[in-house]
């Protein structure tokens, strides 16, 4: 959980690693933020449509709608973890969320994990207080073990498939070379990267290898998912048993750089 802060050597510097997304809701608006490894950043805020008619179930339902599309960056970027926090007269509104997540969007069900807790996180210092204590520690650790158990399915699933049609990479020279090929031709007969797993022991004796940001970098701007995986977490412990790093590749997509 965040403490001191140091060059991290992928995004802005003094941040660390993103551990987990948090959602601050009240009746006025939705605080959306960023838990790192070293740090916590604002990511931005979603208020109630200005023409809802009191807490009605459509304008409930397009305020959540709207912090889900704000999310979706997040999680597309490998943060799969979410909490969830209202306090005071608004504290059933992240029951409230998490519910409708549930209901309405399966895809993210699949996808993430979450869990909602009664606490303040709708301003800075707020949240900066909130992440020190240990009921945000012990939810925030138990959602990230959830997710574990969707990663390590993942993992598992695609070194035990027999149909050629996924590769595991597992060296940082392996990696550093697909993706350099990769960004230069596209998808080729080896395909098309899907994950990248670190463990923090990994990151943290490579973070500020030129390699290790080379591939970040090239992995970001194709839009792949990059977590970074507690050592002492289930999936981190996998991917620790497999050298620290791993990379999933679907040999069976093939990448269109404009989007097509």
């Amino acid at each position: 959980m965040p403490g001191r802060s140091t060059n991290h050597g992928f995004g802005r510097p003094r941040r660390g690693y993103a551990v987990a997304a948090l959602v601050g809701l009240d009746n006025r608006r939705a605080a959306l933020w960023i838990v790192y490894s070293e740090s916590v950043k604002q990511h931005g805020f979603v208020d109630w449509p200005r023409d809802r008619e009191g807490d009605s179930e459509n304008g409930r339902y397009n305020f959540f709608n709207a912090i889900i599309t704000a999310l979706k960056p997040v999680f597309s970027s490998g943060v799969g973890s979410l909490v969830v926090a209202s306090a005071g007269r608004d504290s059933s509104l992240a029951d409230s969320f998490v519910a409708h997540v549930r209901k309405h969007h399966a895809y993210l069900v699949r996808a993430i994990r979450m869990e909602s807790i009664r606490a303040d996180a709708g301003t800075a210092d707020a949240v900066k207080a909130l992440i020190k204590t240990q009921t945000f520690q012990a939810v925030a650790a138990d959602v990230i073990e959830q997710e574990s158990g969707i990663i390590i399915q993942l993992l598992d699933a695609r070194l035990s498939d027999d149909t050629g049609h996924f590769t595991v990479l597992f060296s940082l020279e392996e990696i550093d070379q697909f993706f350099r090929t990769f960004s230069r031709d596209g998808s080729s007969s080896d395909g098309v990267p899907e994950r990248i797993l670190i463990t923090d022991k990994f990151w943290a004796a490579q973070k500020n290898s030129p390699r290790l940001q080379r591939v970040t970098d090239l992995a970001r701007n194709a839009s792949v998912k990059i977590r970074v995986l507690r050592d002492d977490s289930k999936a981190g412990t996998r991917v620790a048993q497999l050298g620290g790093l791993v990379c999933l590749v679907d040999r069976g997509v093939r990448y269109h750089s404009n989007g097509e």
